[in-house]
């Protein structure tokens, strides 16, 4: 039986927080397959300066080609006019239904999020969330909504589960980020379980790699290098 997380998010650009963070969930929780689940940008939000979702899913079946337990997503998993997480995680239990247990890879700042998410109260409790630290959950500041899809407040995390944060600040903000979340949850009578990703914040951006491709600036140690190889030839967030 099958162990399987999604991983959502526009990545856009895709980048080597993002694979960092998939290969640490991968080993940390024997994850027999990662599905990149790429979001379907609500057209009113698209921008000239940003990749379109056929460019955001090249570039990600680019970065992952070399890894067959990373698995891009079917279009058919969020079709246009609908990207919500709640109907990307039924759409992919149906099709691999041999799964046993069904994971959530996610950032501390679009986990905050979870109890604004359609039908959270649904998906909050039909997956285990593995989050991974990131620098903005300090100042309290918050991603997307979380649909494909950053404390200032620490204290116990009612219907949470965390593992031992083993002293490290980050992870330790990290959880008390998932026990609010937790908390909030447990009022709608959600209990959600949470694990910390034990690795260091993703310091790297998509928006600070966006900004660098405008000031021709070099990518190397931010994407892989098929992705700024792809970025270059197709001319991307110039």
């Amino acid at each position: 039986m099958a162990k399987i997380a999604i991983f959502g998010g526009t990545f856009d650009p895709v980048h080597w927080g993002h694979l960092l963070a998939a290969d640490t969930a991968a080993s940390q929780f024997n994850l027999d397959r990662i599905i990149w689940v790429p979001d379907r940008s609500p057209p009113h939000k698209w921008r000239p300066d940003l990749a379109s979702f056929e460019q955001r899913r090249e570039m990600l079946a680019l970065a992952i080609a070399d890894r067959p337990n990373f698995v891009l997503s079917p279009q058919s998993a969020n079709p246009s006019g609908s990207s919500f997480a709640i109907d990307t995680l039924l759409y992919l239990q149906k099709l691999y239904p041999g799964a046993h247990r069904w994971y959530w890879i996610i950032g501390s700042d679009a986990l905050l999020t979870l109890p604004q998410w359609h039908r959270c109260r649904e998906i909050g409790g039909l997956c285990d969330w593995l989050v991974a630290g990131r620098p903005s959950q300090r100042d309290g500041e918050t991603g997307a909504s979380g649909e494909i899809g950053g404390v200032s407040e620490w204290g116990d995390c009612p219907g949470g589960k965390p593992i031992d944060s083993g002293g490290d600040r980050m992870q330790v903000e990290t959880s008390a980020v998932g026990g609010r979340v937790a908390a909030q949850m447990s009022l709608m009578d959600v209990e959600i379980r949470f694990e910390v990703l034990s690795m260091s914040a993703i310091e790297i951006s998509s928006s600070h790699i966006r900004r660098c491709c405008a000031e021709n600036r070099d990518l190397r140690y931010l994407v892989p290098e098929v992705v700024r190889t792809y970025i270059t030839a197709h001319q991307l967030y110039q």
